[in-house]
């Protein structure tokens, strides 16, 4: 004989334990977001300032807002069956997306909400909760007071939190740097809003603005940089499109600023990988899923998955929409991508690396490969060290052949290798000072006029370096002037 006996939870415990679902400032602030757009707003602020020895963060959009019954269900936790069909562009899920992304940041939340003219107001303390053990929510009458009431238009909805502790520490008296927490945040809303602050194709354009400050969007693919390589998009199977880009290379870059822009925060050897999109909105990026490791060779490579609302448990997308699996039949396809998708990213470097050993730009070093190993040397044989060599007697020549190869051999392999894989785009060697580029100039022009005329000469410099990108300067050291 069996008998059903209700075990109902704790509020005071479970209420402090659905605060460290393992939101960040950044993904709850988007979680509410994705409310809004769902309520079709155009215009979402974000207010986030110290007011009066606390931090307060107000969320205000113009949506459909809601009447008094709609807003006290949603304030309930689990609003919403995630098994139940949605919208289309519908960005929630669980109907837990409110509640727990604001508890995990504050222990007061408010929802003001307008609808045909009127307004509701309910509040979550969590204090209260503990304090009463019951799952109470406060009705309010007073909000015209609250903090940032007057930017509600008469349509919309305000999302409150106050007593926002998990920023300080549990008691508050943590020193916080809350300009670079809000400037990291409008640089992860830009991102992952990004489709929809540029109003593509498709998507109804939304404007979000932080403190007063609208938000530009951030496209990690860089499409508008006519140096992008696209490959087309591909259907992998129903409901999700892949398509891979590989990103400029630096040297195509006039403006550094731009450049490490589109690297994201870490850079492009950790943002690389696939950039996956629930419903257009960017829920996980920077990420192989295990398929591959990161290497310098394919740090340019970015790799986009579109995936609809109906993917949700086939994925097993997590209630923060920060966590995914890839299914089997999609990882299975993306692997034997793989090699294809990184291909332009390592033409990009190699090609790079194939002018530096070429032997018609006159290489300082050699390569060589021998099986699978691959050795780096002096190449003596280029013409300002064969000319130098040339000049010396024959125990000159003797020390200065045992220097080269001491110089060779001392090729800080493993120190290359760490620095190109934390940060490739960064490393450079040692620019020669105007006067040893001058000398170097003359000599090097010197030689190649032992086989070639003067306008040869000048042919051959032009297209290598480091008198391609100094080429005025070359001029001049030679005495010369272009016509």
């Amino acid at each position: 004989m069996t008998s059903e006996i209700e075990l109902t939870p704790e509020p005071r415990i479970l209420i402090e334990s659905l605060r460290d679902i393992g939101y960040s400032f950044d993904s709850a602030l988007a979680d509410i977001i994705d409310n809004s757009i769902t309520a079709h707003a155009r215009e979402i602020s974000v207010f986030a300032l110290p007011i009066e020895d606390s931090f307060k963060v107000a969320i205000i959009d113009d949506g459909d807002g809601l009447n008094r019954s709609d807003l006290l269900q949603a304030m309930r936790l689990g609003s919403t069956n995630p098994r139940d069909e949605r919208a289309i562009g519908d960005l929630g899920r669980f109907g837990l997306g409110l509640k727990t992304a604001s508890f995990s940041q504050c222990r007061r939340l408010t929802v003001v909400s307008r609808q045909h003219g009127k307004t509701a107001a309910f509040t979550w303390d969590l204090d209260t909760v503990v304090r009463e053990n019951s799952w109470s929510v406060l009705e309010r009458a007073d909000f015209e007071h609250l903090f940032a009431f007057d930017e509600l238009p008469s349509t919309g909805t305000l999302v409150l939190w106050e007593k926002v502790d998990r920023l300080t520490g549990d008691n508050g008296s943590g020193k916080v740097d809350y300009a670079r927490i809000v400037s990291e945040a409008q640089d992860h809303l830009s991102l992952v809003f990004h489709r929809f602050l540029s109003g593509e194709k498709g998507i109804q354009k939304v404007n979000i603005s932080v403190n007063g400050r609208f938000l530009e969007p951030i496209d990690p693919f860089n499409i508008a940089n006519d140096a992008t390589q696209a490959s087309p998009e591909e259907i992998v199977c129903p409901g999700v499109a892949l398509r891979s880009f590989t990103l400029p290379h630096i040297s195509t870059y006039e403006d550094k600023r731009e450049y490490d822009r589109y690297g994201l925060p870490g850079g492009y050897l950790r943002n690389q990988g696939v950039y996956l999109y629930r419903a257009k909105r960017l829920i996980i990026f920077g990420t192989w899923f295990g398929l591959t490791k990161k290497t310098a060779l394919t740090q340019l490579t970015r790799v986009k998955i579109d995936i609809g609302i109906d993917q949700d448990e086939v994925w097993k997308i997590d209630v923060k929409k920060v966590s995914a699996q890839m299914p089997e039949i999609v990882r299975r396809r993306v692997k034997s991508l793989i090699q294809t998708i990184g291909a332009p990213s390592r033409k990009v470097y190699r090609r790079r690396g194939a002018r530096l050993t070429s032997p018609a730009v006159y290489p300082v070093w050699n390569r060589t490969e021998n099986g699978e190993k691959t050795t780096y040397s002096i190449n003596a044989e280029h013409p300002v060290l064969k000319s130098f060599r040339e000049g010396l007697d024959g125990e000159n020549q003797k020390q200065f052949d045992s220097l080269i190869a001491l110089i060779g051999a001392m090729l800080p392999t493993e120190a290359l290798f760490y620095d190109m894989s934390n940060n490739a785009e960064n490393i450079s060697a040692t620019a020669l000072e105007s006067e040893d580029f001058s000398r170097n100039a003359r000599a090097f022009f010197a030689a190649l006029k032992q086989f070639k005329n003067d306008e040869e000469s000048l042919d051959t410099m032009r297209t290598i370096e480091p008198y391609q990108t100094r080429w005025n300067e070359t001029l001049a050291a030679l005495g010369i002037e272009e016509q």
